[in-house]
């Protein structure tokens, strides 16, 4: 395993899970200028989705791979020439150690990218999965825009959407989600897309993009619950498939 990464084993080898958000935590040597408090907030990592990630690949039998670093280190969702891959600031906060970043500190975040994105590939091709599905989490408002989303969960896709489908049946067939499922919300896939776009619509592997709000994960028996929820929304997909 690369110091970019986190692996989940698993038997299940049909699906990948992959949580590119999945961490606050920050590499020896790198200093973003944050009050803890701040690093335990939306912009640091999507809130929840590292242990509904690993809950969902235990409850699947499946493998896992998770980003080890923050976002604010490097943002794995985004292009690697991006801007935002290591951002100076993020919905209104400052970071001042993303600012002005010299040449060894950017190949250093650059490396990171790279070894995450270049770890999924070599999983990819060694095991190509029947369908690959990604675990984010969003905030129930931003400090930026603050109206309320009411979306409890979402499925994003870019154009290929044979899996997100399936995925939105799945889900409307759900009695009990709390909100509106949302499509393509609070984020479009056609915009915030990388990793998929990159590993999934780029070999022609069908993927569900998930985006739960972060208040269904703010506790164990939240994300024992999206688990389970998402658990049979994967196989009911999985099973359209075929």
């Amino acid at each position: 395993m690369t110091d970019a990464t986190d692996w989940q084993e698993g038997a299940d080898r049909r699906l990948l899970l992959v949580c590119d958000h999945a961490a606050n935590a920050v590499p020896p040597g790198v200093t973003l200028g944050l009050p803890a408090a701040v690093m335990e907030t939306h912009i640091a990592l999507d809130i929840g989705a590292g242990p509904l990630t690993r809950a969902l690949a235990t409850t699947l039998d499946a493998p896992a791979l998770l980003a080890r670093w923050s976002r604010l280190v490097a943002d794995c969702n985004r292009p690697s020439d991006s801007p935002s891959l290591a951002p100076e600031s993020s919905d209104g906060i400052d970071i001042p150690g993303n600012r002005q970043l010299d040449a060894a500190a950017r190949a250093r975040r650059l490396g990171i990218h790279r070894d995450f994105h270049a770890l999924l590939a070599d999983r990819i091709a060694k095991n190509r999965p029947a369908l690959i599905i990604s675990i984010h989490s969003f905030t129930p408002a931003l400090a930026s825009a603050p109206a309320a989303r009411p979306w409890p969960v979402a499925v994003l896709w870019n154009r290929d959407d044979r899996a997100a489908r399936l995925g939105l049946a799945a889900l409307a067939a759900e009695t009990d989600l709390g909100g509106p499922v949302g499509a393509n919300e609070p984020y479009s896939g056609r915009v915030l897309n990388y990793t998929m776009d990159r590993h999934a619509e780029a070999a022609g592997i069908p993927y569900l993009g998930f985006e739960i709000r972060q208040d269904g994960l703010a506790d164990a028996a939240g994300v024992a619950r999206w688990a389970a929820i998402l658990a049979r929304v994967v196989r009911a997909t999985l099973a359209g498939q075929t």
